[in-house]
Order: C-alpha cells, then structure tokens, then sequence
C-alpha cells in the first residue's frame, strides 16, 4: 500500500520491531503512521516524521520509538519515502522532513 503525504509517495506500512533501512540501502525520510476508524473510511495519524542516516536505521531501537503511542483502534506502522544518495544529500532528506514536520505537526496531524 502507497501513502501519499504532500507530493511524495510512501510505501508501507511496514512493522516498527522489524524494519531496518541498512547502509547499503538507500535513505529514507520516513513517517510513522497509524491507522484508525472503520475499514471502508480510515484515518491516518501522523505519529512522527523523520530522516535515515546514511549510516541506516533500525526502527526498533530508534530513540523516540516510546513516544510514538496509538490510540483505541488504531494500529502503527513504518511508511518510507527511498531517496537515493545519487539524487539526494541527508540535507534534502532534513529539508523534506521537516517540511513534513511543519505540514503535518506530529503527533497530531491526520492525511486527508
């Protein structure tokens, strides 16, 4: 499943305890997302909003990992946007987080 925040495209949900972006993988600016309300008509949280290293990232051990809560009825999840190091610096990735950050405000801003 894709999940469009702004103009970019993310792909997941992926489980928070299992996902790592390596070093040899491309980066990623990544949302942390959950999911509530009814099949037919879901809402999307936007929980976190944030940039890999180019060193990579494991979400499970990532250090606001306690703060990304859910709420009655939803379930979390790991939606990442790939942003080759080819075509992109960690300062585009910071900049386009940020710029998600400030759109979105997390923890609670929802995708329309």
């Amino acid at each position: 499943m894709s999940l469009k925040l702004a103009d970019y495209l993310f792909t997941g949900p992926f489980a928070i305890g299992t996902t790592e972006v390596r070093a040899n993988q491309a980066p990623v600016v990544y949302a942390i997302i959950a999911k509530g309300g009814p099949a037919w008509a879901p809402r999307f949280r936007v929980v976190d909003i944030g940039a890999s290293a180019d060193q990579g990232l494991r979400f499970a051990d990532h250090p606001r990992r306690g703060t990304w809560v859910v709420e009655a009825g939803e379930t979390i999840g790991v939606y990442v946007l790939d942003l080759p190091r080819s075509k992109f610096t960690a300062a585009d990735r910071e900049r386009i987080a940020a710029q998600l950050r400030n759109r979105y405000d997390p923890p609670r801003g929802t995708v329309a």
